[in-house]
């Protein structure tokens, strides 16, 4: 499953497909997103349309397995935008065998109007941004909903026939306690979804939370409540039937987020939009994140389609980066998002992938954290413990090296 593209052999493609808009741009997000009215919105997924056309030529006989729609806040746009483009998905890529199609949104972002309409043309998974159960809370994320429209969100989800309701929540936020996160995760899981994502807030460089970090400081969890709060999700989100499969992932038996399974188990994906990122042909590449450009770059020529290489980073002007992945990397790659997961690293699939012994290779960097605690050995190879993902960041750059 890492071996380099082949495809004759390749039976299985992700598509992913960012959609850079939202109604306000969030204090702690740095993805790439935008306010733009409907001209904008109209004009890009005319691009995203083009662009799908463009490189269904490269994936013609591939089944596509998954669908992910991400941004940004995709459900912005409209449903009928929404829908032109789930269309055009089926137009140019062999999507009969999807097995899961996910759509992100926010509660305050669609209705239940909506929901019906996202069903019906074949989203059969809803990511629900909800990150707190306290309208406090919610207020200091400046977030565009309250609690109580996350419900009725829910409910709209499943009268709209949506058995598969995943719900983002965070902790480490300014002014949150151990205790408010616990009655988040209880009235979350009250509700039953089934997959719940559980992030720690992360300060990230640019974002209105890092410019104003001395404001917000005297408010952020200590360390200690951080580790608190984490080890007290994992505790309940468990004893209430979620599995935890990956270090910020909780799902109840068989509902695991199939299409980001496949970024960990480090199979190929293909991400198209402004800022997207992908491993697909043998590659890894993304696209620049500058919607007026990409918007742009499709107005140019009429038999651009015809003419156009989309692997020759030369010739196509939209690409940020685009590298051929080495061997070594590759590797690298499979280590690190391996021990995400809670099963982490099978040295028998190791051997079978790379023809190379993982403890050859390895043991002496992961020794020092089995003896601390932070890994340990099962029965097929080495897993972080919980202590271990915790601090996930800091092992994995001791472990993997690149280049």
């Amino acid at each position: 499953m890492c071996s380099p593209f082949v495809k004759s052999k390749m039976k299985r493609l992700s598509l992913y497909i960012y959609i850079p808009f939202c109604a306000g741009k969030c204090p702690y997000c740095d993805f790439y997103s935008v306010k733009a009215g409907v001209k904008t919105q109209v004009a890009y997924i005319d691009a995203l349309i083009k662009q799908m056309k463009e490189y269904s030529l490269s994936a013609k006989g591939i089944d596509i397995d998954t669908i992910y729609i991400g941004g940004g806040t995709p459900t912005v746009i409209g449903i009928e935008q929404l829908s032109r483009l789930i269309k055009s998905i089926k137009a140019n890529f062999d999507a009969a065998r999807v097995s899961e199609f996910t759509v992100e949104t926010n509660p305050a972002a669609i209705d239940a109007k909506g929901l019906k309409k996202l069903r019906k043309a074949g989203v059969n998974r809803l990511s629900l941004g909800l990150q707190s159960a306290h309208n406090k809370e919610l207020k200091v994320l400046a977030r565009k909903h309250d609690y109580s429209a996350f419900v009725e969100c829910v409910e709209n989800a499943r009268a709209a026939g949506f058995d598969n309701v995943s719900v983002d929540v965070m902790y480490g936020l300014p002014t949150q306690t151990t205790a408010s996160f616990y009655e988040t995760l209880k009235r979350v899981a009250d509700l039953a979804p089934e997959h719940i994502s559980a992030y720690g807030l992360k300060i990230e460089l640019g974002t209105p939370f890092h410019k104003n970090f001395t404001q917000i400081e005297p408010y952020m969890p200590n360390d200690d409540v951080w580790r608190e709060m984490y080890f007290m999700c994992c505790d309940f989100l468990s004893k209430n039937g979620y599995n935890h499969y990956e270090i910020s992932n909780f799902a109840k038996k068989g509902f695991e987020c199939r299409h980001n399974l496949k970024y960990w188990q480090c199979g190929e994906y293909l991400g198209l939009g402004t800022g997207a990122h992908s491993y697909f042909g043998g590659s890894r590449f993304s696209f620049k994140k500058n919607i007026k450009a990409y918007i742009q770059s499709f107005k140019t020529s009429a038999d651009r389609l015809e003419s156009i290489d989309v692997f020759d980073s030369g010739a196509y002007n939209l690409f940020d980066e685009h590298i051929q992945i080495k061997p070594n990397e590759r590797i690298g790659e499979y280590v690190m998002l391996s021990f995400r997961l809670k099963l982490g690293i099978n040295k028998n699939d190791f051997a079978r992938l790379f023809l190379k012994d993982f403890d050859a290779m390895y043991y002496e960097k992961t020794a020092p954290f089995i003896r601390s605690g932070h890994i340990i050995k099962t029965l097929e190879g080495y897993a972080l413990t919980l202590e271990g993902m915790l601090v996930s960041n800091y092992i994995l750059s001791r472990i993997v090296e690149f280049g």
